[in-house]
């Protein structure tokens, strides 16, 4: 075993000066011994050579060209060295002790992964508050947000996620190429694995997009999940997911509201944001409907990343 308690693979996702704030959050962590840190990038990363000298303690990792989110992410796990390696995306921000706590989980639990907190970062009245910024993150991890019990779940999101080292190996076929969350996590709880989720591990996500990149982000990423399942799956069994996915834009805004009045936050951002809500679900189930029908990513995931 590595003699580097935490390895963390952070990704560039949106912009250079998110990532360079995340950087920052994680060189302020609460931890005796710093976390070995490890952005993998392609070049979508203009000048990486200054912020290596910015940040001379983290490994930056260059792959020429341009590849998708999953595909650096399996370069960067690969590449870390420690017992415990966690994920993160740029456009989130890992609370001072955010380290420490997930290196606490794991040592005092058995868990193959962790999961955290992940709870919407700008304060109300800021430039980037604005509808549409709101309805992606309900969309994405108001499942996460607090309040919230610590718990068994399904799945845990590679925004805010951790694993143990030997549990990440003995699926390592499943990710040598490309690390997907959902084929990742189904493949640790059928060899008997489990995932947690530690509410007080929390990062506060700061996303802030246009209208036309938000609606691109939610197609292709539906058109994503959708082509991770479908391995295999006969044609007709895909017929009907796929036209079962017309179905999603009003089962997945009930979701969202579910999470939000049954914890008792955020209603008023929820109403303001409802329509943007009712766009990129829709964005989200044309991809989704197109991936089962044609076992495909989108073309701008497989070849570069999201904005």
């Amino acid at each position: 075993m590595s003699d580097t308690a935490l390895s963390v693979v952070v990704l560039l996702f949106t912009t250079r000066a998110a990532l360079e704030r995340c950087l920052a959050a994680l060189h302020r962590q609460e931890l005796a011994t710093p976390p070995e840190i490890v952005v993998p990038h392609d070049d979508a990363l203009a000048d990486p050579d200054t912020l290596a000298a910015r940040f001379p303690a983290v490994r930056f990792l260059a792959f020429r060209g341009r590849h998708s989110p999953a595909e650096l992410r399996a370069q960067g796990v690969a590449a870390a060295r420690g017992a415990v390696v966690a994920l993160l995306e740029d456009h989130c921000e890992p609370d001072p002790d955010w380290c420490a706590r997930t290196l606490h989980w794991h040592a005092s639990t058995d868990h193959a992964a962790l999961g955290g907190a992940i709870e919407k970062g700008f304060a109300p009245g800021r430039q980037d508050d604005r509808a549409l910024n709101w309805a992606i993150w309900f969309t994405d991890y108001s499942r996460y947000m607090n309040p919230q019990p610590a718990r068994f779940v399904a799945s845990v999101s590679d925004t805010n996620s951790s694993y143990k080292r030997a549990h990440l190996e003995a699926v390592a076929d499943a990710w040598k190429d490309e690390f997907h969350e959902n084929i990742v996590n189904e493949r640790i709880l059928a060899r008997g694995g489990t995932l947690w989720l530690a509410p007080d591990i929390i990062v506060r996500e700061y996303r802030d997009l246009s209208l036309g990149d938000a609606l691109r982000d939610r197609y292709a990423f539906g058109r994503l999940f959708a082509a991770t399942r479908v391995a295999g799956v006969p044609l007709v069994k895909r017929l009907v997911w796929a036209g079962a996915a017309l179905l999603l834009p009003p089962v997945l805004v009930l979701r969202v509201a579910r999470n939000l009045f049954g914890r008792g936050r955020h209603h008023g951002a929820f109403l303001r944001a409802l329509p943007a809500l009712c766009l990129v679900t829709s964005a989200w189930m044309l991809g989704e409907m197109l991936g089962y029908l044609t076992g495909a990513p989108a073309r701008p995931l497989a070849a570069a990343h999201a904005s």
